[in-house]
Protein backbone atom coordinates (compact mmCIF):
# COMPACT_ATOMS: atom_id res chain seq x y z
CA UNK A 1 0.00 0.00 0.00
CA UNK A 2 1.43 3.23 -0.78
CA UNK A 3 2.09 6.24 1.96
CA UNK A 4 -0.84 8.48 2.50
CA UNK A 5 -0.16 11.81 0.76
CA UNK A 6 -2.67 14.15 2.22
CA UNK A 7 -5.43 14.40 5.36
CA UNK A 8 -8.56 12.76 5.11
CA UNK A 9 -6.93 10.48 2.21
CA UNK A 10 -8.83 6.59 2.08
CA UNK A 11 -5.73 5.01 1.33
CA UNK A 12 -7.73 1.55 1.16
CA UNK A 13 -10.03 2.91 -1.58
CA UNK A 14 -7.86 5.25 -3.73
CA UNK A 15 -4.30 5.50 -4.52
CA UNK A 16 -2.36 8.66 -2.37
CA UNK A 17 -0.30 11.41 -3.44
CA UNK A 18 2.70 12.75 -1.54
CA UNK A 19 1.93 15.91 0.08
CA UNK A 20 5.14 17.61 -1.52
CA UNK A 21 3.22 17.51 -4.39
CA UNK A 22 0.38 19.14 -3.04
CA UNK A 23 -1.74 16.25 -3.90
CA UNK A 24 -2.47 17.58 -7.00
CA UNK A 25 -2.85 16.17 -10.68
CA UNK A 26 -1.73 18.97 -12.71
CA UNK A 27 0.39 21.74 -12.08
CA UNK A 28 2.47 23.98 -14.71
CA UNK A 29 5.68 24.94 -13.77
CA UNK A 30 7.58 27.88 -15.94
CA UNK A 31 11.42 26.53 -16.55
CA UNK A 32 13.88 27.71 -19.05
CA UNK A 33 14.97 24.89 -21.25
CA UNK A 34 18.53 24.58 -22.72
CA UNK A 35 19.98 27.55 -24.56
CA UNK A 36 19.06 27.73 -28.36
CA UNK A 37 19.03 30.64 -30.45
CA UNK A 38 17.62 32.55 -26.94
CA UNK A 39 16.14 31.26 -24.32
CA UNK A 40 13.12 29.19 -24.53
CA UNK A 41 10.48 28.84 -22.08
CA UNK A 42 9.36 25.47 -20.88
CA UNK A 43 5.65 25.16 -19.51
CA UNK A 44 6.12 22.13 -17.32
CA UNK A 45 2.20 20.40 -16.91
CA UNK A 46 2.21 17.47 -13.91
CA UNK A 47 -0.99 15.79 -13.53
CA UNK A 48 -1.33 12.56 -11.43
CA UNK A 49 -4.38 11.32 -12.47
CA UNK A 50 -5.81 9.11 -9.98
CA UNK A 51 -8.91 6.58 -10.54
CA UNK A 52 -9.38 3.16 -8.42
CA UNK A 53 -7.58 0.48 -10.37
CA UNK A 54 -8.62 -3.23 -9.69
CA UNK A 55 -5.57 -4.32 -7.89
CA UNK A 56 -3.41 -3.17 -6.77
CA UNK A 57 -4.46 0.12 -6.48
CA UNK A 58 -2.02 2.89 -7.91
CA UNK A 59 -1.37 6.01 -9.46
CA UNK A 60 -1.69 7.19 -12.76
CA UNK A 61 0.32 10.28 -13.86
CA UNK A 62 0.33 12.23 -17.17
CA UNK A 63 3.38 14.87 -17.32
CA UNK A 64 3.13 16.62 -20.06
CA UNK A 65 6.34 18.79 -21.13
CA UNK A 66 5.67 21.29 -23.38
CA UNK A 67 7.58 24.17 -25.17
CA UNK A 68 7.17 27.95 -26.58
CA UNK A 69 6.63 25.86 -29.88
CA UNK A 70 6.72 28.44 -32.38
CA UNK A 71 9.93 29.63 -30.96
CA UNK A 72 11.39 26.02 -30.51
CA UNK A 73 10.42 24.66 -33.71
CA UNK A 74 11.92 28.34 -35.40
CA UNK A 75 14.85 27.54 -33.62
CA UNK A 76 15.07 23.80 -34.39
CA UNK A 77 14.61 23.72 -38.29
CA UNK A 78 11.10 22.35 -37.95
CA UNK A 79 8.24 24.92 -38.31
CA UNK A 80 8.06 23.88 -42.13
CA UNK A 81 7.55 19.95 -41.55
CA UNK A 82 5.77 19.56 -44.66
CA UNK A 83 8.08 20.59 -46.74
CA UNK A 84 11.41 22.62 -45.92
CA UNK A 85 12.49 24.23 -42.64
CA UNK A 86 12.86 27.70 -42.14
CA UNK A 87 16.14 27.59 -43.29
CA UNK A 88 14.95 26.24 -46.63
CA UNK A 89 16.51 22.77 -46.30
CA UNK A 90 14.62 19.66 -46.96
CA UNK A 91 13.30 18.49 -43.73
CA UNK A 92 12.95 14.14 -42.77
CA UNK A 93 9.62 13.75 -43.52
CA UNK A 94 10.48 11.75 -46.17
CA UNK A 95 14.14 10.12 -44.75
CA UNK A 96 17.35 11.03 -45.32
CA UNK A 97 20.71 11.71 -43.55
CA UNK A 98 20.95 15.27 -43.93
CA UNK A 99 24.08 16.86 -42.33
CA UNK A 100 23.76 20.29 -43.63
CA UNK A 101 24.15 22.38 -46.73
CA UNK A 102 27.53 21.23 -48.78
CA UNK A 103 30.38 23.15 -49.43
CA UNK A 104 31.89 21.87 -52.09
CA UNK A 105 31.07 20.14 -55.52
CA UNK A 106 28.96 17.60 -54.40
CA UNK A 107 30.71 14.43 -54.89
CA UNK A 108 34.52 16.13 -54.09
CA UNK A 109 36.02 15.61 -50.28
CA UNK A 110 34.97 18.47 -48.43
CA UNK A 111 37.40 21.17 -47.56
CA UNK A 112 36.83 22.71 -44.27
CA UNK A 113 35.95 21.83 -41.00
CA UNK A 114 32.53 22.17 -41.00
CA UNK A 115 32.37 20.07 -44.31
CA UNK A 116 34.39 17.31 -43.21
CA UNK A 117 32.01 16.99 -39.62
CA UNK A 118 29.06 17.06 -41.64
CA UNK A 119 30.50 14.47 -44.28
CA UNK A 120 31.18 12.34 -41.20
CA UNK A 121 27.57 12.83 -39.53
CA UNK A 122 25.96 11.91 -43.00
CA UNK A 123 27.97 8.58 -43.40
CA UNK A 124 27.23 7.56 -40.00
CA UNK A 125 23.61 8.22 -40.53
CA UNK A 126 23.77 6.29 -43.61
CA UNK A 127 25.21 3.83 -41.97
CA UNK A 128 22.84 3.70 -39.38
CA UNK A 129 19.93 3.59 -41.49
CA UNK A 130 21.79 0.55 -43.27
CA UNK A 131 22.05 -1.86 -40.07
CA UNK A 132 26.01 -0.70 -40.78
CA UNK A 133 27.87 -1.01 -37.16
CA UNK A 134 30.99 -0.80 -38.42
CA UNK A 135 30.22 2.08 -40.45
CA UNK A 136 28.32 3.55 -37.51
CA UNK A 137 31.56 3.36 -35.44
CA UNK A 138 33.55 4.18 -38.10
CA UNK A 139 33.91 7.48 -37.35
CA UNK A 140 34.90 7.20 -33.41
CA UNK A 141 38.93 8.59 -32.84
CA UNK A 142 40.59 4.70 -31.97
CA UNK A 143 41.10 6.44 -28.26
CA UNK A 144 38.28 6.94 -27.94
CA UNK A 145 37.04 3.49 -26.53
CA UNK A 146 33.93 4.65 -23.82
CA UNK A 147 32.61 6.56 -26.69
CA UNK A 148 32.98 3.22 -28.94
CA UNK A 149 30.76 1.03 -26.40
CA UNK A 150 28.17 3.85 -26.36
CA UNK A 151 27.73 4.13 -29.49
CA UNK A 152 27.34 0.71 -30.38
CA UNK A 153 25.28 0.29 -27.34
CA UNK A 154 23.08 3.25 -28.92
CA UNK A 155 23.72 1.14 -32.49
CA UNK A 156 21.66 -1.37 -30.99
CA UNK A 157 19.11 0.12 -29.11
CA UNK A 158 18.06 2.34 -32.58
CA UNK A 159 17.89 -0.38 -34.43
CA UNK A 160 15.82 -1.96 -32.14
CA UNK A 161 13.17 0.68 -32.41
CA UNK A 162 13.23 0.24 -35.96
CA UNK A 163 15.07 3.49 -36.86
CA UNK A 164 13.66 5.02 -40.26
CA UNK A 165 14.77 8.34 -40.20
CA UNK A 166 18.25 9.54 -38.67
CA UNK A 167 18.82 13.39 -39.93
CA UNK A 168 21.93 15.15 -38.37
CA UNK A 169 22.23 18.94 -38.75
CA UNK A 170 25.37 21.04 -37.71
CA UNK A 171 23.92 23.56 -35.42
CA UNK A 172 26.13 26.78 -36.61
CA UNK A 173 30.00 26.31 -37.02
CA UNK A 174 31.96 24.30 -35.12
CA UNK A 175 34.20 26.08 -32.62
CA UNK A 176 38.16 24.89 -32.83
CA UNK A 177 39.46 24.09 -29.31
CA UNK A 178 42.91 24.42 -28.23
CA UNK A 179 45.13 21.08 -28.52
CA UNK A 180 43.56 20.05 -32.01
CA UNK A 181 40.41 19.26 -30.91
CA UNK A 182 37.05 20.91 -32.08
CA UNK A 183 33.34 20.97 -30.85
CA UNK A 184 29.96 21.54 -32.37
CA UNK A 185 26.24 21.03 -31.25
CA UNK A 186 24.08 18.59 -33.84
CA UNK A 187 20.96 18.82 -34.15
CA UNK A 188 19.27 15.59 -35.26
CA UNK A 189 16.00 14.83 -36.32
CA UNK A 190 14.33 11.15 -35.84
CA UNK A 191 11.61 8.63 -36.68
CA UNK A 192 10.88 5.25 -35.39
CA UNK A 193 9.06 2.35 -37.66
CA UNK A 194 7.41 4.72 -40.07
CA UNK A 195 9.81 7.02 -42.24
CA UNK A 196 6.66 9.60 -42.54
CA UNK A 197 6.14 10.25 -39.05
CA UNK A 198 6.70 13.96 -37.54
CA UNK A 199 10.28 13.67 -36.50
CA UNK A 200 10.87 13.97 -33.22
CA UNK A 201 14.01 16.00 -32.25
CA UNK A 202 16.81 16.48 -30.05
CA UNK A 203 20.45 18.99 -30.08
CA UNK A 204 23.37 17.07 -28.37
CA UNK A 205 27.05 18.44 -28.03
CA UNK A 206 29.59 16.65 -29.82
CA UNK A 207 33.36 16.70 -29.66
CA UNK A 208 36.06 15.97 -32.67
CA UNK A 209 39.65 15.23 -32.95
CA UNK A 210 41.39 17.37 -35.67
CA UNK A 211 44.70 16.04 -37.31
CA UNK A 212 45.24 17.56 -40.74
CA UNK A 213 42.08 16.65 -42.83
CA UNK A 214 41.23 14.18 -40.76
CA UNK A 215 38.61 14.05 -38.04
CA UNK A 216 37.21 11.76 -35.75
CA UNK A 217 34.57 11.48 -32.65
CA UNK A 218 35.69 12.00 -29.10
CA UNK A 219 32.20 12.72 -27.95
CA UNK A 220 28.93 12.20 -28.58
CA UNK A 221 26.46 13.56 -25.69
CA UNK A 222 23.17 12.94 -25.18
CA UNK A 223 20.44 15.20 -25.73
CA UNK A 224 20.90 18.56 -24.15
CA UNK A 225 17.12 19.34 -23.51
CA UNK A 226 15.01 16.33 -22.10
CA UNK A 227 17.60 14.05 -21.84
CA UNK A 228 18.76 11.64 -21.71
CA UNK A 229 16.79 10.10 -24.13
CA UNK A 230 15.99 6.20 -23.43
CA UNK A 231 17.98 5.07 -26.74
CA UNK A 232 20.56 7.34 -25.66
CA UNK A 233 21.91 5.95 -22.17
CA UNK A 234 20.17 2.26 -22.46
CA UNK A 235 20.26 -1.20 -24.41
CA UNK A 236 16.73 -1.56 -25.23
CA UNK A 237 14.29 -4.31 -26.32
CA UNK A 238 11.23 -3.44 -28.73
CA UNK A 239 7.85 -4.53 -29.85
CA UNK A 240 6.06 -2.87 -32.83
CA UNK A 241 2.86 -3.30 -33.25
CA UNK A 242 1.15 -1.57 -36.08
CA UNK A 243 0.00 1.68 -33.91
CA UNK A 244 2.30 1.30 -31.10
CA UNK A 245 6.18 0.87 -30.75
CA UNK A 246 7.04 -0.32 -27.33
CA UNK A 247 10.42 -0.43 -25.78
CA UNK A 248 12.51 -1.67 -22.04
CA UNK A 249 15.47 -2.76 -20.86
CA UNK A 250 16.30 -6.58 -20.73
CA UNK A 251 15.19 -7.70 -17.55
CA UNK A 252 11.14 -6.48 -18.42
CA UNK A 253 11.37 -7.83 -21.73
CA UNK A 254 9.00 -10.33 -21.20
CA UNK A 255 6.46 -7.52 -20.50
CA UNK A 256 6.58 -6.15 -24.21
CA UNK A 257 4.26 -8.95 -25.79
CA UNK A 258 1.46 -8.72 -23.46
CA UNK A 259 1.71 -4.97 -22.67
CA UNK A 260 2.05 -4.25 -26.44
CA UNK A 261 -1.32 -5.86 -27.07
CA UNK A 262 -2.94 -3.69 -24.27
CA UNK A 263 -1.48 -0.51 -25.95
CA UNK A 264 -2.95 -1.33 -29.06
CA UNK A 265 -6.32 -1.92 -27.77
CA UNK A 266 -5.68 1.84 -26.49
CA UNK A 267 -4.71 3.08 -29.88
CA UNK A 268 -7.68 1.82 -31.69
CA UNK A 269 -10.06 3.92 -29.30
CA UNK A 270 -7.79 7.11 -29.09
CA UNK A 271 -7.39 7.06 -33.33
CA UNK A 272 -11.10 7.58 -33.66
CA UNK A 273 -10.77 11.16 -31.54
CA UNK A 274 -7.78 12.73 -33.47
CA UNK A 275 -9.94 15.19 -34.96
CA UNK A 276 -7.33 17.84 -35.72
CA UNK A 277 -5.08 15.92 -37.77
CA UNK A 278 -3.81 12.47 -38.80
CA UNK A 279 -3.25 10.15 -35.17
CA UNK A 280 0.72 9.80 -35.04
CA UNK A 281 2.57 7.11 -37.00
CA UNK A 282 3.18 5.12 -34.18
CA UNK A 283 2.76 6.17 -30.41
CA UNK A 284 5.79 5.43 -28.85
CA UNK A 285 5.98 4.13 -25.31
CA UNK A 286 8.64 3.06 -23.08
CA UNK A 287 8.31 0.95 -20.09
CA UNK A 288 10.80 2.34 -17.53
CA UNK A 289 12.48 0.00 -14.63
CA UNK A 290 13.24 1.63 -11.16
CA UNK A 291 17.07 2.95 -12.77
CA UNK A 292 15.60 3.72 -15.74
CA UNK A 293 12.56 6.09 -13.66
CA UNK A 294 14.89 8.44 -12.27
CA UNK A 295 16.81 9.51 -15.15
CA UNK A 296 15.69 8.77 -18.74
CA UNK A 297 14.99 12.32 -19.83
CA UNK A 298 16.40 14.23 -16.68
CA UNK A 299 12.87 14.08 -15.30
CA UNK A 300 12.86 12.92 -11.79
CA UNK A 301 9.55 11.21 -10.65
CA UNK A 302 8.48 9.64 -7.92
CA UNK A 303 8.25 5.95 -6.90
CA UNK A 304 4.10 6.36 -6.63
CA UNK A 305 3.95 7.84 -10.46
CA UNK A 306 2.67 5.36 -12.82
CA UNK A 307 3.78 6.86 -16.18
CA UNK A 308 4.33 10.68 -17.88
CA UNK A 309 4.12 11.62 -21.28
CA UNK A 310 6.70 14.30 -22.89
CA UNK A 311 5.89 16.21 -26.65
CA UNK A 312 9.25 16.45 -28.02
CA UNK A 313 7.39 18.90 -30.77
CA UNK A 314 4.03 20.22 -31.28
CA UNK A 315 2.90 16.90 -32.82
CA UNK A 316 5.35 14.30 -31.72
CA UNK A 317 5.00 12.68 -28.03
CA UNK A 318 6.67 10.19 -26.06
CA UNK A 319 5.69 7.76 -23.07
CA UNK A 320 7.32 6.34 -19.93
CA UNK A 321 5.45 3.72 -17.61
CA UNK A 322 6.55 2.88 -14.58
CA UNK A 323 7.55 -0.73 -14.54
CA UNK A 324 6.85 -0.69 -10.53
CA UNK A 325 3.18 0.41 -10.84
CA UNK A 326 2.05 -0.41 -14.10
CA UNK A 327 1.10 -3.77 -15.08
CA UNK A 328 -0.94 -5.79 -18.11
CA UNK A 329 -4.32 -5.01 -16.58
CA UNK A 330 -3.81 -1.21 -16.06
CA UNK A 331 -1.78 -0.27 -19.37
CA UNK A 332 -5.25 -0.47 -20.87
CA UNK A 333 -6.55 1.93 -18.53
CA UNK A 334 -3.45 4.16 -18.73
CA UNK A 335 -2.71 4.42 -22.22
CA UNK A 336 -6.24 5.23 -23.39
CA UNK A 337 -5.95 8.16 -20.98
CA UNK A 338 -2.60 8.90 -22.37
CA UNK A 339 -3.12 8.29 -25.84
CA UNK A 340 -5.98 10.83 -25.51
CA UNK A 341 -3.87 13.54 -24.65
CA UNK A 342 -1.69 12.77 -27.68
CA UNK A 343 -4.46 12.87 -30.43
CA UNK A 344 -5.91 15.69 -28.54
CA UNK A 345 -3.57 18.40 -28.47
CA UNK A 346 -1.01 17.46 -31.16
CA UNK A 347 -0.32 20.83 -33.02
CA UNK A 348 -1.37 23.02 -29.97
CA UNK A 349 1.46 25.45 -29.15
CA UNK A 350 -0.13 26.94 -25.99
CA UNK A 351 -0.23 25.92 -22.42
CA UNK A 352 -3.25 24.85 -21.07
CA UNK A 353 -3.26 26.62 -17.34
CA UNK A 354 -7.20 28.10 -17.22
CA UNK A 355 -8.63 24.65 -19.34
CA UNK A 356 -7.46 21.83 -17.22
CA UNK A 357 -11.08 20.81 -16.82
CA UNK A 358 -11.63 20.03 -20.33
CA UNK A 359 -8.01 18.75 -21.04
CA UNK A 360 -8.54 16.11 -18.43
CA UNK A 361 -12.22 15.54 -18.58
CA UNK A 362 -11.39 14.54 -22.14
CA UNK A 363 -8.98 12.19 -21.43
CA UNK A 364 -11.17 10.73 -18.69
CA UNK A 365 -14.35 10.62 -21.08
CA UNK A 366 -12.32 8.54 -23.39
CA UNK A 367 -11.06 6.42 -21.22
CA UNK A 368 -14.28 5.76 -19.72
CA UNK A 369 -15.86 5.50 -22.84
CA UNK A 370 -13.37 2.43 -23.82
CA UNK A 371 -13.69 0.81 -20.54
CA UNK A 372 -17.32 0.30 -21.56
CA UNK A 373 -18.02 0.15 -17.57
CA UNK A 374 -19.67 3.02 -15.56
CA UNK A 375 -17.27 6.22 -13.94
CA UNK A 376 -15.57 4.54 -11.01
CA UNK A 377 -15.02 7.89 -9.46
CA UNK A 378 -18.58 8.90 -8.04
CA UNK A 379 -17.64 8.14 -4.97
CA UNK A 380 -14.70 10.45 -5.03
CA UNK A 381 -16.95 13.25 -6.77
CA UNK A 382 -19.32 12.99 -3.99
CA UNK A 383 -17.55 13.68 -1.05
CA UNK A 384 -15.69 16.50 -2.93
CA UNK A 385 -19.28 17.74 -3.52
CA UNK A 386 -20.04 17.58 0.17
CA UNK A 387 -16.93 19.00 2.09
CA UNK A 388 -18.18 21.91 0.66
CA UNK A 389 -14.80 22.80 -1.10
CA UNK A 390 -17.03 22.90 -4.16
CA UNK A 391 -18.91 26.39 -5.11
CA UNK A 392 -20.31 24.65 -8.19
CA UNK A 393 -18.08 26.12 -10.77
CA UNK A 394 -17.11 24.04 -13.50
CA UNK A 395 -14.05 25.79 -15.08
CA UNK A 396 -11.78 24.03 -12.58
CA UNK A 397 -8.16 24.92 -12.63
CA UNK A 398 -5.79 22.03 -11.27
CA UNK A 399 -5.50 21.43 -7.77
CA UNK A 400 -3.89 24.20 -5.40
CA UNK A 401 -1.13 23.47 -3.51
CA UNK A 402 -1.85 21.35 -0.72
CA UNK A 403 -5.73 19.94 -2.29
CA UNK A 404 -6.29 16.51 -0.19
CA UNK A 405 -6.55 13.22 -2.54
CA UNK A 406 -10.31 13.42 -2.30
CA UNK A 407 -10.39 16.89 -3.35
CA UNK A 408 -7.73 15.97 -6.48
CA UNK A 409 -9.92 13.26 -7.16
CA UNK A 410 -12.88 14.62 -7.01
CA UNK A 411 -12.02 17.79 -9.54
CA UNK A 412 -11.50 14.91 -12.26
CA UNK A 413 -14.47 13.47 -11.18
CA UNK A 414 -16.79 16.81 -12.04
CA UNK A 415 -14.63 17.96 -15.12
CA UNK A 416 -15.80 14.22 -16.50
CA UNK A 417 -19.29 14.14 -15.63
CA UNK A 418 -19.38 17.69 -16.97
CA UNK A 419 -18.04 16.79 -20.22
CA UNK A 420 -20.14 13.18 -20.35
CA UNK A 421 -23.46 15.48 -19.52
CA UNK A 422 -22.15 17.81 -22.72
CA UNK A 423 -22.28 15.01 -24.98
CA UNK A 424 -25.10 13.52 -23.97
CA UNK A 425 -27.08 16.76 -24.18
CA UNK A 426 -25.15 18.23 -27.53
CA UNK A 427 -23.82 15.10 -28.93
CA UNK A 428 -19.82 13.86 -29.21
CA UNK A 429 -19.44 16.07 -32.02
CA UNK A 430 -20.15 19.25 -30.65
CA UNK A 431 -18.86 18.61 -27.60
CA UNK A 432 -15.15 17.91 -29.41
CA UNK A 433 -16.23 21.76 -31.09
CA UNK A 434 -16.63 22.91 -27.89
CA UNK A 435 -13.03 21.32 -26.66
CA UNK A 436 -11.17 22.47 -29.92
CA UNK A 437 -12.44 26.16 -29.06
CA UNK A 438 -11.70 26.64 -25.63
CA UNK A 439 -8.48 24.61 -25.27
CA UNK A 440 -6.85 24.28 -28.49
CA UNK A 441 -8.18 27.56 -30.24
CA UNK A 442 -7.92 29.57 -26.86
CA UNK A 443 -11.20 31.26 -27.16
CA UNK A 444 -13.27 32.74 -23.90
CA UNK A 445 -15.36 30.13 -22.91
CA UNK A 446 -18.51 32.19 -23.31
CA UNK A 447 -17.66 32.73 -27.31
CA UNK A 448 -16.76 29.08 -27.12
CA UNK A 449 -20.02 27.84 -25.76
CA UNK A 450 -22.24 29.89 -28.02
CA UNK A 451 -20.25 28.59 -30.96
CA UNK A 452 -20.53 25.28 -30.01
CA UNK A 453 -23.88 24.89 -27.98
CA UNK A 454 -25.64 28.25 -28.85
CA UNK A 455 -25.66 28.91 -25.52
CA UNK A 456 -23.91 31.65 -22.74
CA UNK A 457 -21.40 29.26 -20.72
CA UNK A 458 -23.10 30.55 -17.39
CA UNK A 459 -25.93 28.61 -18.71
CA UNK A 460 -23.98 25.70 -19.90
CA UNK A 461 -22.03 26.08 -16.47
CA UNK A 462 -25.32 25.89 -14.55
CA UNK A 463 -26.57 23.20 -16.13
CA UNK A 464 -23.27 21.11 -15.71
CA UNK A 465 -23.63 22.00 -11.89
CA UNK A 466 -27.06 20.49 -11.43
CA UNK A 467 -26.28 17.52 -13.34
CA UNK A 468 -23.32 17.14 -10.92
CA UNK A 469 -25.17 17.95 -7.89
CA UNK A 470 -27.78 15.03 -9.62
CA UNK A 471 -25.83 12.61 -9.48
CA UNK A 472 -23.77 12.60 -6.62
Amino acid sequence: MLEDGGPGADVAARPSIPQQRGASRHRYVAQPSGARRGTVLRTALLAALAFLLLAPAGAIAFAAVRSERATTTAAQGLAGAAGHDTAGRPNAKNGGTQAGAPDATPGAKPTTLDGRIRQALQDQAAALLAGDQDGFLRPVDPGAGGLRDDLTRRFGSLRQLQIKVWQPTVEGRAKADSGGTASATVLIKYCFVAPACDPMSLEAPTKWKVAGAAVTLLEFGTSKDLGPRPWEVSELRTAVGDRVVMSTTAKYANRLPSMLAAAEKAATLTDTFAHWGSPPARYVVYLAGPDEWSSWYGIRQEAWVAGFALPLTASATEIVLNAARVDTKQTLDVLRHEFTHVVTLAGVEKAYDHTWWLVEGIAEYVRVKGSGKPFDGLGDVRTYVRSGHWKGDIALDDPPEGATTADVSGRYGVAYLSLQHLADRFGEDRLLDFFDYAARQGLALDDSARKAFSMSWDDVESDCARYVRGHV
